[in-house]
């Protein structure tokens, strides 16, 4: 991984040719001595051109050893079966290099807006910022996620307070079918098995769907596939819709809902959850999202100066 790096530079340039103002005179005699100044100060600004280019070059090189961009995305407008787009949603940390955008989401009748970016292989680490929605509350409370080289922050700019945790992802564990990730224990309870993923925050409802997936897509017979391609944000969607079974429907206050998967990364761009009169009570809507666009890590620095 390379690291962002801060250089002061001392450039020092040596310019050839006759600075004897005495010589140039000698040589021109008819020229006046404000035409000589003029000739060094135009000496002097293209020296000092020059060297401000060097310095351009330097930053521009220090910069892009911060930006990481991988290979663009194709869209997938094959036709896909419910088990590989539940094989994807459970999956989607294989499918992209770099993701950045922003969502809101509306739970239990509070809103939130999470934005982010993350890399997850070359110079791995991310941030996130929720902006929570309080209506007690003149101002909204804002936190954020940082993440790299092993360090989370989490920062509260209402408390003025962060903290840092040390955390360990192995971002690339082997993929695994629902088959493997959904299984029952001896007394009929379900389980699930999860991949690993960064330490994001609220950004994987939408990055790393993976509990949405198990709590509506577990069952087959629940669920169909209404649409196979459908443009949300200039990706290609699959759309799915079911029916909630009796604990998340008592939990949630729906009865159906609605997913709108990213066919080539599983990552979930929309949902939406809808009660007995098809109104709906709970979403997560995509307001953008760029997948594999090039990421300046600088942004996964946490701002923590201005905190206590």
């Amino acid at each position: 991984m390379k690291h962002s790096v801060t250089m002061t530079l001392f450039l020092a340039f040596i310019i050839s040719g006759c600075t004897d103002t005495n010589a140039i005179n000698d040589n021109h005699s008819d020229q006046p001595i404000e035409n000589t100044k003029m000739i060094e100060a135009e000496v002097s600004v293209q020296r000092s051109d020059t060297q401000q280019q060097q310095i351009n070059k330097v930053e521009a090189r220090n910069e892009q050893e911060t930006i990481y961009g991988p290979p663009k995305k194709e869209e997938n407008y094959n036709d896909m079966t419910k088990k590989e787009v539940l094989t994807k949603l459970l999956n989607t940390v294989d499918h992209f290099d770099t993701a950045m955008g922003k969502f809101e989401l509306l739970r239990n009748g509070k809103k939130v807006q999470v934005e982010y970016q993350l890399s997850l292989t070359k110079m791995s680490g991310g941030f996130s910022k929720v902006t929570i929605d309080e209506s007690s509350s003149k101002d909204p409370k804002v936190q954020y996620i940082y993440y790299k080289d092993g360090i989370l922050w989490r920062t509260d700019e209402k408390k003025q307070s962060y903290d840092m945790i040390k955390y360990s992802v192995n971002n690339k564990s082997e993929s695994i079918t629902p088959e493997e990730a959904f299984s029952v224990d001896s007394e009929g309870n379900n389980v699930t098995t999860y991949r690993e993923r960064p330490p994001i925050g609220l950004a994987q409802v939408s990055l790393f769907p993976y509990e949405l997936a198990s709590n509506y897509t577990r069952v087959y017979g629940d669920w169909e596939v209404e649409k196979q391609n459908e443009d949300v944000l200039g990706h290609n969607t699959i759309v799915l819709k079911g029916t909630l079974n009796n604990y998340a429907s008592i939990k949630q206050g729906a009865k159906t809902f609605r997913f709108w998967v990213d066919k080539d990364t599983g990552i979930l761009i929309k949902y939406e959850l809808y009660d007995e009169n098809s109104v709906v009570v709970n979403y997560m809507h995509s307001i953008e999202l760029q997948v594999n666009v090039p990421i300046d890590t600088k942004e996964f620095e946490p701002k923590t100066a201005k905190l206590n």
